[in-house]
């Protein structure tokens, strides 16, 4: 394949993923002027998404402050979901870095209050999303 694709680019002046690529780009593009945000075609949908979410910042607005170094402390730097230990020096945007988890997201109705929350590392909680921990597939090692 290495060497069709240097004959290609030999014989017309260019690499063969790239012409592919500029039709990707082109494609995106009438596809994006022929069908618009989702928030145009259903403004319906657009302001009951935005209410909830302003309902949600509210209601956490609404409840204690966290501090995270509490809430790592709590739980012994250890990430609740891997149950691994979190290294205070690793900064964000490391995936090992400490975060802050909502065992029942907020998206789901849960709190931002201090038993609502629990230490993860970023990339945990990131693979976690807004899923309660029993909708999760624990994996056990060996």
């Amino acid at each position: 394949m290495r060497e069709w694709s240097r004959a290609y680019k030999a014989s017309t002046g260019k690499w063969y993923h790239r012409l592919y690529a500029d039709q990707q780009r082109e494609y995106s593009r009438n596809r994006y002027r022929e069908l618009p945000h989702w928030r145009i075609r259903y403004p319906e949908a657009g302001a009951l998404a935005d209410a909830r979410r302003r309902m949600r910042i509210e209601l956490a607005s609404q409840t204690e402050p966290i501090v995270p170094a509490d809430v790592h402390a709590r739980d012994g730097w250890t990430c609740q979901l891997c149950l691994l230990s979190i290294d205070p020096e690793v900064a964000w945007p490391d995936p090992m870095s400490a975060s802050v988890d909502h065992v029942v997201p907020l998206a789901k109705g849960g709190l931002h209050v201090m038993i609502n929350v629990q230490s993860a590392h970023l990339g945990c909680n990131s693979s976690k999303g807004d899923k309660i921990i029993e909708q999760l597939k624990v994996i056990k090692f060996p």
